[in-house]
C-alpha cells in the first residue's frame, strides 16, 4: 500500500513539472499564448487540490518527504508551492479550464441554434465593431452592453491618461466620466481595419464578461424604456418603445402614451411582445451574437456575476495598478440583488409560453454559459462556470 501511495505521489509531482516546463517553452517560442498556459496550470492544480484526498509532503530540492501519514490529503502543500512560485495573483475568478471544458462541449449545440434577424444583420462587423484596444496595455475588450461596458470604458479612458493625470484620479472622478460610449479614447478594432484573428490584435490579451440573459433583459428594459432619474428616454421610444405600443395598444394607445408619456411606459411584458415581433436592439441581443466566443479564443472570459473577482484579476493580467479602477472588495451578488429579485417578479408573472420564448430567443447564451433558465432555481443567477 505505501508503495502505491509513494508511486501515485511522484506521478503528480512529475505531472505538475511537466506542465511548468510546457509553459517555459510556450513563453520561449510563443510568448503570446503564455498567459493561457499559466492560467492552465493554475486552474489543474485547483482541480486537483479540490478532488484528491491524500497528502503530499513538502518538496526538500529534488526529493519528496512523504509523510508517514498516508491517509492525510494529497496534493495539498505541492499544489500551494507550485502556485506560489506562479506569477498568477490569487485572487479568485472564474474557473477558465471549467469554462475550456464548457465551451468546448456547447459550441456544436450553440452553433447548430439560428441566429436571430438582428444578430444575423450585424454578423460580420459585430466583433470590430464591439471590441476596443489599448495598444499601450495591449488587451482587447469586448463590449456587452449592460454588461458593466460602462464601468469598462471608464477605466480604458482613466488607462489612456497621462501618469501625472492619472494620479490626480480618484474612485469618484472615475465614476464622474460621462459620455463614455462616444469618448475618442475608446478605440474600436474596425476603426483600425483590426480583427482578434490577425496581427497584431491575434497577439494581445483578449477578455469578455457576459451576463445572465434575462438578468440583462430586464436592465436594459429598465434603463431603455422606464424613467431613469424622471426622464423618458426619446432615442430609444421613438426607434422601439412607440413600435412596441403599436404593436401592444395600437394608435389609440400610441397617442394616449403621447400626451402623458410618463404615466404610460412600455411594461416589461410588452418589452417581451416586442422581442417575440423581432424589435431588439445591440442592448438586450443576444450576447454570444455580439462577442462570439465559439469562434474567438478569449484569455478570460468573465462574468457579471462575479464582477469584482473577474475585473480585479484581469486587470492583474493587464499589468494595471491603480487602485481606482480596481473593484471595491465587496460580493457582487449582494451589489446585483435588486435587479435579481425584480427579474424573478417580473418572469414569475410571464406565461409560460412567454417564458419559454424569452429562452428560445436566448438559447444560445443559456447554452454556452449555463445559466439557469429558472428564475427560482436556488443557483439563479450564477453562471456553469463556478469561481476558483
Amino acid at each position: 500500500y505505501q508503495r502505491r501511495v509513494r508511486g501515485m505521489k511522484v506521478h503528480v509531482v512529475v505531472c505538475i513539472i511537466l506542465l511548468a516546463c510546457l509553459c517555459v517553452y510556450i513563453y520561449q517560442f510563443h510568448e503570446d499564448q503564455y498567459r493561457s498556459a499559466v492560467s492552465y496550470v493554475v486552474d489543474s492544480a485547483n482541480s486537483l487540490k479540490n478532488h484528491v484526498g491524500t497528502r503530499i509532503g513538502a518538496i526538500d530540492g529534488p526529493r519528496v518527504n512523504l509523510p508517514q501519514d498516508a491517509s492525510d490529503s494529497v496534493l495539498h502543500e505541492i499544489v500551494d508551492d507550485v502556485m506560489e512560485d506562479s506569477s498568477q495573483p490569487h485572487a479568485k475568478h472564474s474557473n477558465q479550464l471549467e469554462w475550456g471544458r464548457h465551451r468546448a462541449m456547447n459550441c456544436g449545440k450553440a452553433d447548430a441554434v439560428p441566429w436571430s434577424k438582428y444578430g444575423q444583420n450585424l454578423k460580420n462587423v459585430a466583433l470590430p465593431y464591439f471590441m476596443k484596444y489599448d495598444s499601450n496595455y495591449k488587451f482587447v475588450y469586448c463590449s456587452v452592453p449592460k454588461v458593466a461596458s460602462t464601468n469598462w470604458k471608464r477605466t480604458m479612458i482613466v488607462l489612456s491618461m497621462s501618469p501625472e493625470e492619472r494620479k490626480k484620479m480618484t474612485k469618484q472622478k472615475v465614476n464622474e466620466l460621462v459620455n463614455v460610449h462616444n469618448d475618442p479614447r475608446i478605440k474600436p478594432l474596425n476603426q483600425e481595419h483590426g480583427s482578434p484573428f490577425y496581427l497584431p490584435f491575434s497577439k494581445y490579451y483578449k477578455f469578455v464578461i457576459f451576463r445572465h440573459p434575462f438578468t440583462r433583459a430586464v436592465s436594459a428594459w429598465r434603463n431603455k424604456l422606464q424613467l431613469v432619474n424622471g426622464v423618458v428616454n426619446k432615442y430609444f421610444y421613438k426607434n422601439y418603445g412607440i413600435e412596441i405600443l403599436k404593436i401592444t395598444r395600437g394608435e389609440v394607445g400610441v397617442k394616449k402614451w403621447s400626451k402623458n408619456q410618463k404615466k404610460n411606459m412600455v411594461t416589461f411584458q410588452e418589452f417581451v411582445t416586442g422581442i417575440r415581433h423581432g424589435i431588439v436592439d445591440r442592448h438586450w441581443m443576444p450576447q454570444s451574437e455580439l462577442c462570439q466566443p465559439c469562434a474567438v479564443d478569449y484569455n478570460h472570459v468573465g462574468f457579471f456575476e462575479y464582477l469584482n473577482e473577474d475585473t480585479n484579476f484581469i486587470l492583474d493580467q493587464i499589468g494595471v495598478e491603480d487602485e481606482v479602477v480596481h473593484a471595491d472588495k465587496v460580493s457582487s451578488a449582494g451589489m446585483m440583488k435588486s435587479t435579481t429579485d425584480i427579474t424573478r417578479e417580473l418572469f414569475n408573472d410571464l406565461s409560460e409560453d412567454d417564458k419559454n420564448a424569452m429562452y428560445e430567443f436566448y438559447k444560445k447564451d443559456f447554452l454556452l454559459f449555463g445559466y439557469d433558465r429558472d428564475v427560482n432555481s436556488e443557483t439563479f443567477p450564477y453562471p456553469g462556470v463556478p469561481l476558483i
